[in-house]
């Protein structure tokens, strides 16, 4: 199928990297290869088809020329440490340090706070550093949702251990994730063994449920 169709018929899966190809095609110059770059991951992740060796070579080859033409580009950090997530466990550190360059470089973005939480817990580093992201990423970005839903995933996780500034900011995530998607919520909250969490805040939601939910938040065993 000839590229440009193929970019036609694909949703966005993931919004931040739709939000970064705008934000490359608005800057120009330089920022045309990451557009068509983060376009092409865009599509990895709408069509739920893993992409070969070969065109994650030629995206981190592009990007890597990019970076060379922009070194001071957060976008391209976030789009780097995004492909090295992909690859795998092996390529946690790389991920974590593009993900960290890009929130020195642009430490308003929500996004790449939320990045560096994930990748680092993916490392399996969950401590003071891995809370203060979350929190950060929460603070910047209390209304973006997959902001919210990365946040309330990995601090539910971690509930036990956190601080109390942490689960207050990943209870105000969860708050904000209730409003606009409760049964996505409730799903993130059971796996993660705190639904109590999220159906503190059922009352919140703005749309009808499955009666499953309802019966789930309601009964005891859930709050014990």
């Amino acid at each position: 199928m000839p590229r440009i169709a193929r970019l036609a018929l694909v949703l966005p899966a993931l919004a931040v990297v739709a939000l970064i190809a705008l934000a490359a095609w608005r800057l120009g110059g330089s920022n045309a290869i990451v557009y068509e770059a983060a376009r092409e991951m865009e599509t990895w992740d709408a069509s739920g088809t893993p992409p070969g060796e070969r065109t994650v070579a030629w995206v981190r080859g592009d990007l890597e020329r990019a970076a060379a033409l922009a070194p001071a580009d957060p976008t391209i950090e976030e789009l780097l440490g995004r492909l090295a997530a992909r690859r795998g466990a092996e390529y946690a550190d790389e991920a974590l340090a593009h993900f960290t360059r890009a929130a020195s470089l642009r430490p308003t973005s929500p996004y790449a706070w939320a990045s560096i939480a994930e990748a680092m817990y993916r490392k399996g580093d969950t401590g003071p550093r891995f809370e203060a992201a979350l929190r950060r990423a929460a603070q910047l970005g209390p209304s973006e949702p997959e902001v919210q839903m990365t946040v309330a995933d990995y601090g539910l996780a971690v509930w036990d251990e956190a601080a109390p500034e942490t689960r207050r900011a990943v209870e105000t995530m969860v708050t904000g994730a209730m409003k606009r998607d409760p049964a996505a919520s409730l799903q993130l909250a059971e796996r993660r063994g705190r639904l109590a969490v999220a159906c503190r805040h059922l009352a919140d939601a703005p749309r009808r449920i499955d009666r499953r939910w309802s019966q789930l938040c309601g009964s005891r065993e859930t709050f014990s």
